[in-house]
């Protein structure tokens, strides 16, 4: 599934949106179940950093897919997810028509 989420980003420009970053932040400050979350951009990919109040992989999955309804364009996206060993990362791309896109990696774990 990595290589398709690669091949879909080469499609795309990569960007960001700040109405995606408001988007998020309006999410994550309000789902009750985030504990605290960071937001940086590297080259502008954003890495979401999510800690969960009560983790399991069924709880991330339940906070990924709703931080994906909030935050993504209605054209298209697509979003793979890893495993590791105390939470789980994906990876999301979502774009506009235009094909500028947005790429997030999103790791959710507990509370440290």
């Amino acid at each position: 599934m990595f290589r398709v989420v690669n091949e879909y980003m080469a499609k795309l420009s990569i960007i960001t949106d700040d109405s995606v970053k408001a988007s998020m932040d309006e999410y994550l400050s309000k789902c009750e179940l985030v504990d605290n979350y960071c937001i940086n951009i590297n080259f502008n990919r954003y890495i979401v950093d999510i800690r969960m109040k009560k983790y399991s992989v069924d709880n991330a999955d339940k906070l990924f897919r709703e931080f994906v309804s909030a935050t993504a364009y209605p054209y298209s996206h697509i979003s793979v997810r890893y495993n590791e060993d105390v939470r789980v990362r994906y990876r999301l791309c979502t774009c506009k028509e235009n094909k500028e896109g947005v790429y997030m990696d999103v790791i959710i774990s507990g509370l440290k």
